[in-house]
């Protein structure tokens, strides 16, 4: 008959003493049945028991605010960027001569345009609208002077913000030729006897 007590497990030799029934016990001793704690459930209550982690504290500026490193600054010199503000100083330049002129013009305006056209060929015998259209010479200058001054200011805006801005001095050149070739076309066609005259004679050579 072999002897039971060599083939029980390590656990089960304990020769240490077992506490009774409502004693306890004695310091060191571990139940040989009881499950072992993994190593995660023994870790949990550490970690819980120090508590949330202090946020992590960024003490780099945003860009853009007070000591913030400086953005990085676009380069001027590309070919697209010194196009757009040559083109654009150009048109300036040229919408200012559209406004001087018709500023200067703006007083003998009808006697002029009626003088150019005589120039070209055709009789202006028959023209009665003078003074219907020395107004629209002076709402002409008066109209240019006013668009000019929303170009300009509104291009200087756009440069200083680095956009493209060429277009701006471009599409308001464009409808003020518009609107005074419709003004001025609506005073010389509104005048049947000139109109009667063009149609007889046309230019003359």
């Amino acid at each position: 008959m072999t002897d039971d007590r060599h083939d029980a497990p390590a656990a089960a030799r304990d020769e240490r003493p077992r506490p009774r029934y409502g004693e306890y016990a004695p310091e060191g001793w571990v139940n040989p049945v009881a499950p072992v704690e993994s190593s995660t459930e023994s870790s949990a209550p550490s970690t819980a028991q120090q508590g949330p982690s202090p946020a992590v504290r960024s003490d780099a500026p945003a860009a853009g605010t007070w000591g913030a490193p400086p953005r990085p600054a676009v380069n001027d010199s590309t070919g697209g960027r010194r196009f757009d503000r040559v083109a654009t100083f150009v048109l300036l330049g040229i919408g200012l001569y559209s406004v001087v002129s018709n500023v200067v013009m703006a007083s003998s305006f009808s006697s002029a345009l009626l003088s150019a056209m005589s120039g070209a060929g055709y009789s202006t015998d028959a023209f009665t609208s003078q003074d219907a259209l020395q107004r629209v010479g002076v709402i002409i200058a008066v109209s240019t002077v006013a668009a000019f001054a929303v170009t300009l200011i509104w291009s200087l805006r756009r440069l200083a913000a680095r956009k493209v801005t060429f277009w701006v001095p471009l599409s308001i050149g464009v409808v003020m030729s518009i609107v005074q070739m419709v003004l001025v076309l609506g005073v010389l066609f509104g005048d049947a006897g000139f109109v009667q005259s063009i149609i007889e004679s046309g230019p003359s050579l």
